[in-house]
């Protein structure tokens, strides 16, 4: 069954809130969450949905980016392949656009794969997850992200959070340094026993890092995600050496090939999973497959995902059995998207649908009424 159509739909979600990396704000409330979406549609009528959706500030990848890609390259280079290959779906994309150390725009081929997942499972009538041959767990505990400015908002957003349900929390370092321990404190008296770890987004020289890793080791916490550049292997191993703290890497984790040399170097413990960020689910089982057979911890992770992301990311945490809290932070910040009906979560659990595909539906009016034109 061979695919006969791919539309791409860029759309502009609202958000109430912004994340804010050490290179600053991750977007503008005015700038909206933005995404393209994309419909796959086989020779039979089914459908199928994906998504790209990049962060500029974390990525080398655009809205404007993704959509020429999809129209212009990506898309051509599918039609009329068998929708069952997925490995040769990936070489066709790949031939279009090159792939280095990651998957060569990732962010836009991710779109492409999991539409075709989606509707894989819709054929067949199976979940994405059965398809993915794992059934380690049903569901994933969520993680509430904590991005303050003063040791003071962030007590206040996590006792929010612990009121809501929340479990785990994921804190951003690196962009108020001086504060940085004082801010981790704070989160973890607020947490009420619950899971915290620090994320400074590739935020600290190795001697920053270095040092905050005993402050953090001194509050209690085990993990520590992407203290130093990507690059900085030589900092990566020097703080495995240094502290008994869990150093997991994030941007680093961006494609097999790096992820294999760095377990040859010894430089990595854990990984940071987005299914986005390493070009869709075929490449993030097979990277988390890798993690599991080097004995790495398996952590789960999104960028602000909209909700055909994030399911696609909870089907794929669940199949591999995450234990910690994963960060899937799309709900915290959009305010609107375009599900017809919403995701199920309860008491901050994101329960993997037992529906064909990726188990939600798409408000092709909501589709419309965000649309967000881009004229190339």
């Amino acid at each position: 069954m061979k695919i006969e159509r791919v539309e791409v739909f860029p759309v502009r979600l609202p958000l109430k809130g912004v994340l804010t990396l050490p290179r600053g704000a991750s977007r503008t409330l005015d700038e909206g969450k933005r995404v393209a979406l994309v419909k796959v549609t086989d020779e039979d009528g089914n459908v199928g949905w994906g998504e790209s959706g990049p962060s500029r500030r974390w990525s080398a990848e655009t809205l404007e980016s993704c959509v020429s890609s999809l129209r212009q390259y990506l898309a051509p280079a599918v039609v009329g392949h068998d929708i069952f290959d997925i490995a040769g779906l990936h070489e066709r994309m790949n031939r279009e656009l090159a792939v280095g150390l990651d998957p060569g725009q990732p962010i836009a081929k991710c779109a492409i794969d999991v539409a075709v997942h989606d509707l894989i499972g819709r054929r067949l009538g199976i979940p994405v997850q059965s398809w993915l041959g794992a059934k380690r767990a049903d569901s994933v505990q969520l993680a509430r992200l904590v991005s303050a400015a003063s040791p003071e908002e962030a007590a206040r957003m996590t006792e929010e959070a612990c009121e809501e349900g929340f479990r785990g929390f994921k804190v951003k370092v690196g962009h108020h340094k001086a504060l940085d321990a004082d801010i981790v404190r704070a989160v973890v008296g607020a947490a009420r026993g619950g899971y915290v770890w620090a994320d400074a987004n590739q935020g600290y020289t190795l001697d920053e890092a270095l040092a905050m890793s005993r402050v953090f080791e001194s509050l209690g916490l085990t993990l520590f995600e992407q203290p130093v550049a990507m690059s900085d292997v030589y900092g990566m191993r020097k703080l495995l050496a240094a502290t008994p703290l869990k150093i997991a890497l994030d941007e680093a984790a961006i494609g097999l090939p790096f992820v294999v040399e760095l377990i040859r170097r010894e430089a990595v413990e854990g990984l940071a999973i987005k299914v986005s960020k390493v070009g869709g689910l075929h490449y993030a089982r097979q990277m988390c497959d890798l993690a599991l057979n080097a004995g790495l911890t398996l952590i789960g992770s999104g960028l602000m995902d909209a909700p055909i992301g994030f399911a696609a990311s909870v089907h794929l945490f669940a199949a591999y059995g995450m234990a910690l809290p994963v960060d899937l932070n799309g709900p915290q910040f959009i305010a609107e998207d375009y599900l017809a009906q919403p995701f199920p979560v309860r008491s901050q659990v994101a329960y993997v649908p037992q529906r064909p595909g990726l188990g939600i539906d798409i408000d092709e009016d909501k589709v419309r009424r965000f649309a967000l034109p881009l004229n190339f």
